[in-house]
């Protein structure tokens, strides 16, 4: 019996102790994501290039030659006084005004698509940016002090659920990633508007 005591001692004296859980922490990468955006030029800059778009002259003179088109056409329904080789002259170079309009107007439409897929993939660019600085500020702090896992609490899964559903006491580092960042705190949103209280009769 003694013997058995001793080696049972002996055993939980050499067994390895419990590993302990990993350190969890939370980070609601969406807000972060929009305080960034409400603090860059970058949405006013993309703006600006796509007015520009609209800037360009083939638009402005592709709409000058189909407004003259039109009023050419309504001149030739209404006048019914012209001979008709001048009307046969007349229609030839309506129809050839028309290619030209119609040309300039498919040449600057290829340029607005160009020009939106180039803006477009500024904007993919500029967000996968975003999310490389917020990831490697999450993870400084997580290895300053010692967390193993850091979960995105706002993400959602392709079907809408959120990504994650509970989390017991978990610390939420988004207040600490926002000050790493050098972010204005956002501004807290007003309690709703009470109703008068009705008056006593």
């Amino acid at each position: 019996m003694k013997f058995a005591a001793a080696f049972l001692a002996l055993v939980l004296s050499t067994s390895p102790a419990p590993a302990e859980p990993p350190r969890v922490a939370v980070l609601r990468v969406a807000d972060v994501v929009q305080q960034l955006d409400a603090n860059s030029r970058t949405a006013e800059l993309l703006k600006a290039k796509r007015d520009e778009i609209n800037k360009d002259p083939r638009l402005a003179n592709s709409n000058a030659m189909f407004s003259e088109l039109q009023l050419r056409r309504n001149q030739l329904k209404s006048n019914t006084k012209i001979d008709l080789e001048a009307r046969k002259k007349l229609e030839r170079e309506y129809a050839v005004k028309m290619r030209e309009a119609n040309a300039l107007r498919a040449d600057f439409e290829s340029y607005h698509a160009d020009r939106n897929r180039e803006i477009s993939a500024e904007m993919v660019a500029d967000r996968k940016q975003r999310l490389a600085l917020i990831r490697q500020t999450a993870e400084k702090i997580a290895t300053a002090e010692g967390f193993d896992w850091i979960l995105d609490s706002s993400g959602n899964t392709n079907t809408g659920v959120p990504l994650l559903l509970y989390a017991k006491s978990a610390t939420d580092l988004t207040d600490r990633v926002v000050a790493a960042l050098d972010l204005p705190a956002p501004t807290p949103e007003p309690p709703p508007a009470q109703p008068p209280a009705g008056k006593k009769r």
